[in-house]
């Protein structure tokens, strides 16, 4: 076994180098519920957003859609994302979900 430390007399170690982050991670917090439709997603910490599918994960990505696009003109105007920290608590017979996304 060869012994990669610093102290045997070898070259000095060098991390390689990192690249910056190309895209920022979001987090999108989302409360789901049934309705007489389907199922509505609400997203807790943005305000204005929601929808309904027939599915759960129809409405996660129709929702999850209007976000990346509404985050995306908000950093290429060079706006401030409008988050609510903490985030809406979920009102009774909802459900909570957090979905990591990048643009």
């Amino acid at each position: 076994m060869t012994n990669l430390s610093a102290k045997n007399g070898s070259e000095e170690f060098k991390p390689l180098p990192q690249a910056a982050a190309e895209s920022p991670v979001f987090s999108l917090n989302v409360h789901v519920c049934r309705t007489g439709e389907g199922v509505e997603a609400q997203a807790a910490n943005l305000p204005g957003f929601s929808c309904c599918a027939a599915d759960e994960r129809t409405a996660l990505q129709k929702l999850l859609a209007a976000v990346k696009n509404h985050v995306a003109g908000c950093l290429a105007r060079g706006e401030v994302i409008e988050w609510i920290d903490p985030p809406k608590e979920p009102e009774d017979g909802m459900q909570h979900r957090v979905i990591p996304f990048h643009l």
